[in-house]
C-alpha cells in the first residue's frame, strides 16, 4: 500500500476512534485520536503535494523541445569517366522502328525496322526477335531473324537463327539449325599497332662490301 493511502485510512481509523472514546465519555483518548486523526490527514496531503510537484518537474526536464541541427549538406556524386554504358533492350511486344546508335549491348526481343550501330558491343537478336536493318558490332549473337548487312568482329548464327543478306566476319559460327542465305565476306585481319618509333629492320652486310673494307 502507498504511503498516501496508509496515511489516510490511518487519519479515517484515529478519527473512528475518537468517535467512539466520545460516545464512551473518554475525553483525554477523544483529543488524543482527533490529534492523531489530524496529523495523518495532513500527512497525506503533504505526501499528495510532494508527489504532484515531483511528477510536474519530471514532465518539464523530459517535455524539452528538442535542438533541431542544421541539414547536413550531401554532396553530389560526380560522373567518372570509367563509367559503363548502360544496356539497351528492346521487349518481346514492341516495335521500333528507327535507328539504334549504343555505346552498350544491345537485346533484341521484338522487332526492329532499322540499323543498329554498336561498334565496341554485344548485339543478341534474341529468339522470336526481328531485325530489318544493317547491324554493326563488335559481337553478334543471333536467335532470331536478322535482314541485312551485317559486319562483327565474331558472329554466332544458333539453332533458331536466320539471317538473310550479307555477312561480314571474321569469326563466324554457324550452329545446327541455323540459317544463313546471301554472301559472306572474311574482314580483313587487324592491322597491329607498333607504339615503338624508329625501329628500322637490321640489314645483313653484303658479301662484296665486306671483301672491299678488308682491302681498305
Amino acid at each position: 500500500m502507498e504511503r498516501k493511502y496508509l496515511a489516510l485510512n490511518s487519519a479515517l481509523l484515529f478519527w473512528l476512534l475518537a468517535l467512539v472514546s466520545w460516545c464512551s465519555g473518554a475525553l483525554f483518548l477523544t483529543w488524543l485520536f482527533a490529534a492523531l486523526s489530524l496529523l495523518s490527514f495532513g500527512t497525506s496531503l503533504l505526501l499528495n503535494q510532494v508527489k504532484i510537484m515531483f511528477k510536474k518537474s519530471k514532465t518539464t526536464e523530459t517535455g524539452k523541445p528538442d535542438i533541431a541541427l542544421p541539414p547536413v549538406p550531401v554532396s553530389e556524386k560526380e560522373p567518372t569517366v570509367t563509367e559503363k554504358h548502360g544496356t539497351t533492350v528492346i521487349a518481346s511486344d514492341v516495335r521500333f522502328e528507327d535507328n539504334i546508335v549504343s555505346g552498350g549491348h544491345v537485346y533484341v526481343h521484338g522487332t526492329l525496322i532499322g540499323n543498329i550501330d554498336s561498334s565496341e558491343s554485344l548485339i543478341k537478336i534474341m529468339r522470336g526477335g526481328q531485325v530489318e536493318g544493317n547491324v554493326t558490332c563488335r559481337e553478334l549473337i543471333v536467335d532470331g531473324k536478322i535482314v541485312g548487312q551485317c559486319s562483327s568482329d565474331v558472329i554466332e548464327i544458333c539453332e533458331h537463327g536466320q539471317v538473310t543478306g550479307t555477312l561480314g566476319y571474321r569469326t563466324l559460327a554457324v550452329k545446327k539449325g541455323g540459317q544463313f542465305s546471301g554472301q559472306a565476306e572474311l574482314l580483313p585481319a587487324v592491322a597491329e599497332k607498333n607504339n615503338v618509333v624508329g625501329l628500322m629492320k637490321e640489314s645483313t652486310p653484303d658479301p662484296l662490301d665486306l671483301v672491299q673494307l678488308q682491302k681498305l
